[in-house]
This record gives C-alpha cells, sequence and structure tokens, in this order.
C-alpha cells in the first residue's frame, strides 16, 4: 500500500507501524516530531499502523541561532 510521507509516496506492507517506517526511512530516534494526517502523533502512538492513504509529516530539530 502507499503512504505519502513529506510529500514523497513510500510503498510499505499493511503490517507496518510508525515507529518502523520512521526506521526504515533512516530518521533518529530523537530530536523528531511527526504528524499523522494532520495531527500531531505522540512518541507514545508511533506503534499506530498505517492505512493506505495514510500521508505523515516528519519533522526535525535543527540547532543553530
Amino acid at each position: 500500500m502507499m503512504v505519502l510521507v513529506n510529500e514523497k509516496q513510500v510503498e510499505v506492507d499493511e503490517q507496518t507501524t510508525v515507529a518502523a517506517l520512521l526506521q526504515t526511512l533512516g530518521y533518529p530516534d530523537r530530536g523528531i516530531a511527526v504528524a499523522l494526517d494532520q495531527a500531531v502523533l505522540p512518541r507514545n502512538d508511533w506503534q499506530t499502523t498505517l492505512s493506505d492513504g495514510a500521508r505523515l509529516e516528519v519533522v526535525t530539530a535543527v540547532q543553530g541561532g
């Protein structure tokens, strides 16, 4: 099935969770925020199984001044 991650299509299995997808795509364990279908998804809910057409926005923290 297909999901969108930061506006890019990604093919995933039906059992894929948010956490598994983030790991597969190489995102770090810390310093990121995730929105699923335009709602912020707390880290405790990253075991949520994705559905076809789900839209994820992943934002990484950046240091600087």
